[in-house]
């Protein structure tokens, strides 16, 4: 439990980076060593002057205590970034998450994964290709990623699921509630069926503006290859293709985009860049079969970059 509470006050944090909690983590033993200091007590101790409103430690006890008692109320386990079951393709980004708060089978990561973003107002036909998509890679094993948000993050993990694969949703936040409350159905599904819900905020934490671009550091961050379904310019899945490509990751570009004329401007900014564009499952392992340094392996559901 004291180890608990620290780790909890600690991700909630959000004024410090990753590096800065684990410093702290190891410098104090106990969350009653954190409570007592103040802002300018932590500023000396990470070495930079920070600026927080929100931090009184009298407080930081309490809430920590809150949210031990709401993990247990919703299953709720995490893994800290230096634990070894932390994916490690999410610790090699820049700032990672200290700590991963999760629902269900985090081990559904270690498969071959391919995220699947797009606009939360698709077109038909988009939604057809990315159900489509993510049920014919599910059926092969793959884990689909996505972000449990309208329009082509539910087709999504829709699709996954009547793949009878797994999914798993990165949410922005906190796991004892559901980000859209509609899509809370769909997220009981995806635990039903052994998949997992992900997110870095601990409980209690609402899903406010700025956090959906940190989500999407997440979900581009857990695959090798994110895939555009359809999307606008400036929208957040383009913003998540911009994370991957930050990363070393692929991306891929759905033809279905390119025929809604609202979308085909900002993915066509990738299709320049090189970004392949692919109109099936079948299409796009075609590609990776013959893509430098790329080998699927069928027998062991394994994408080795």
């Amino acid at each position: 439990m004291p180890s608990d509470l620290l780790v909890l006050a600690l991700a909630e944090m959000q004024f410090l980076t990753c590096r800065e909690k684990i410093f702290l983590q190891n410098k104090l033993d106990n969350i009653a060593e954190l409570a007592v200091l103040s802002i300018d007590d932590i500023s000396v101790i990470v070495g930079r002057k920070i600026r927080s409103s929100w931090w009184t430690g009298k407080d930081c006890l309490l809430r920590a205590e809150r949210n031990v008692r709401l993990l247990e109320a919703f299953g709720i386990q995490y893994t800290l970034y230096s634990d070894e079951n932390y994916p490690s393709l999410v610790s090699e980004i820049y700032d990672p998450p200290f700590v991963l708060f999760y629902r269900g089978d985090m081990n559904v990561v270690r498969e071959a994964c391919i995220s699947v973003v797009g606009t939360r107002k698709p077109s038909t036909k988009a939604i057809e290709a990315t159900f489509s998509f993510a049920k014919d890679a599910s059926g092969a094993g793959f884990t689909v990623i996505s972000g449990l948000a309208f329009g082509i993050d539910a087709a999504a993990h829709k699709g996954a699921l009547a793949g009878n694969g797994k999914t798993l949703a990165v949410l922005p936040c906190g796991l004892d509630g559901v980000a859209p409350v509609s899509h809370k159905f769909l997220a009981q599904a995806i635990l039903e069926r052994g998949g997992c819900l992900m997110s870095e905020y601990v409980p209690c934490t609402e899903a406010a503006k700025f956090r959906f671009p940190q989500r999407n550091r997440i979900i581009a961050a857990l695959s090798p290859v994110t895939l555009i379904a359809e999307a606008p310019k400036n929208s957040g899945a383009l913003i998540t293709a911009d994370f991957a490509l930050e990363q070393g990751r692929d991306v891929y570009l759905h033809q279905a985009g390119f025929e809604n004329p609202l979308c085909a401007q900002g993915m066509g900014l990738y299709k320049d860049d090189g970004a392949p564009v692919i109109s099936s499952f079948e299409d796009f392992m075609n590609y990776r079969n013959v893509a430098p340094g790329t080998v699927y392996c069928k027998q062991d559901k394994q994408l080795y970059l």
